[in-house]
């Protein structure tokens, strides 16, 4: 048996017909720079996080908030110049609150781009919210007539922002909702502002959005843009997909406010696999080591897709399993102990040797590193990798190997 369909079994259901279409806004630039873990990166490096990220295939971007300083408006102008000079596949978006001083910067950048730039305005409506500011909904709705009225007139895409919608009540979403649709919104972007939701209630949540944009015939896009604050960012963002989101909004190695965005990555695999939308997943570890060093963002060594140890195993039946597998072929060895085919990302399923390993892991390490890989010398590798208590690096192999070598002669 050579095909690795024949060996695969799953317990998951593919996603419906109707969800081949959705795309990704990527959120880095802005919300995940909100993040005080984080250092923002120079214009330049923007520029280079925005050509690979329309590689990888995102096809919206959120790059910045030009009202709130020059240097931020600076920056836009700098980013919309890459776009346009690179002709990269990209729809860019400019946050603004509902209030035509936040948006005139926008048209300004729009008039300068001479192409479509979107404003994508924000306010908060969740009845918490409300009590704290001290803010009226009837003032609320006035404000989001007003914005959406003057956007119509300056022939500005927009993308209304629902801010925390996820603890926003029906009666108030479906006005909002309806809204968007009368005065022909580009997208609203149902918000999970502080992580609160499950993916049962995203469910619910988007489902309704949708329900109402069905009956009025519309094709207003839905925008699921989701936080991390409880674990579940990427549960909730595939459930908004499963029950209809058409784009899905993240920032990449999950980075942002509190604990983070939901991790762009890690959707874009998810719809890869899922054999939605068109990207080129082997771009993504540059990107997410690029991002790491342009915000001094350390990965962690277990982060899905890009940690160190995100395709290694050091444990020895498994290692003995991979390395048959290997035998096989590489669509073997991607899938006997990882989901995740590491191939596809330029990587490869690693085996490394500790405290749990067996001559499988020792026999493996020294041949990769083109050394004596002898039965004896194996065994007092495994013997001195049992004694350390954690992995082995590669530079301590070496160092190891050396002195063996030496008292051999």
């Amino acid at each position: 048996m050579s095909n690795i369909g024949e060996t695969l079994f799953t317990w998951n259901e593919p996603l419906p017909g109707d969800q081949r279409s959705v795309e990704i806004e990527d959120d880095t630039l802005r919300d995940g720079l909100q993040g005080s873990f984080i250092r923002k990166p120079t214009v330049e490096e923007k520029a280079e996080l925005i050509r690979m990220s329309a590689g990888i295939g995102a096809r919206h971007a959120v790059l910045g908030f030009p009202a709130s300083s020059p240097a931020e408006f600076s920056d836009s102008q700098r980013l919309l110049s890459v776009i346009a000079d690179d002709d990269l596949p990209l729809m860019p978006w400019f946050l603004g609150r509902a209030v035509q001083e936040d948006l005139e910067p926008i048209l300004r950048l729009r008039d300068h781009f001479g192409a479509d730039v979107g404003a994508a305005f924000f306010i908060g409506t969740s009845p918490i919210r409300r009590y704290v500011e001290k803010w009226d909904m009837s003032q609320i709705m006035e404000r989001i007539t007003g914005t959406m009225e003057y956007l119509e007139k300056v022939g500005l895409p927009f993308s209304f922002s629902v801010e925390d919608a996820s603890r926003t009540p029906p009666e108030e979403l479906r006005a909002m909702v309806e809204l968007a649709v009368q005065h022909s919104a580009y997208s609203i972007a149902v918000c999970d502002t502080v992580g609160e939701s499950t993916p049962a209630g995203v469910h619910r949540l988007v489902g309704f959005v949708k329900s109402i944009i069905k009956d009025r015939g519309s094709d207003v896009k839905i925008l699921w843009h989701g936080h991390n604050d409880r674990g579940l960012g990427l549960a909730n963002s595939i459930a908004a997909v499963e029950v209809g989101a058409d784009i899905v909004g993240g920032a990449f190695l999950g980075i942002g406010e509190r604990s983070g965005n939901t991790a762009l990555e890690q959707v874009i695999m998810y719809l890869y696999q899922n054999g939605v939308g068109n990207f080129d997943v082997k771009g993504l570890i540059p990107y997410l080591k690029k991002l790491s060093a342009a915000t001094e963002f350390p990965i962690p060594v277990n982060m899905p897709l890009v940690g160190k140890q995100a395709f290694a195993t050091c444990t020895g039946t498994h290692a003995a399993a991979v390395l048959k597998a290997a035998d096989i072929g590489t669509d073997f060895e991607d899938y006997v102990f990882s989901s995740i085919p590491a191939s596809k990302l330029g990587a490869v399923q690693d085996i490394g040797v500790g405290p749990t390993s067996g001559m499988a892991n020792a026999k493996y390490v020294l041949e990769k590193g083109n050394m004596d890989s002898s039965e004896g010398t194996a065994e007092e590798l495994l013997a001195y990798a049992k004694k350390q208590h954690r992995l082995l690096y590669e530079d301590e192999i070496i160092a190891w190997y050396k002195q063996h070598a030496a008292k051999g002669s």
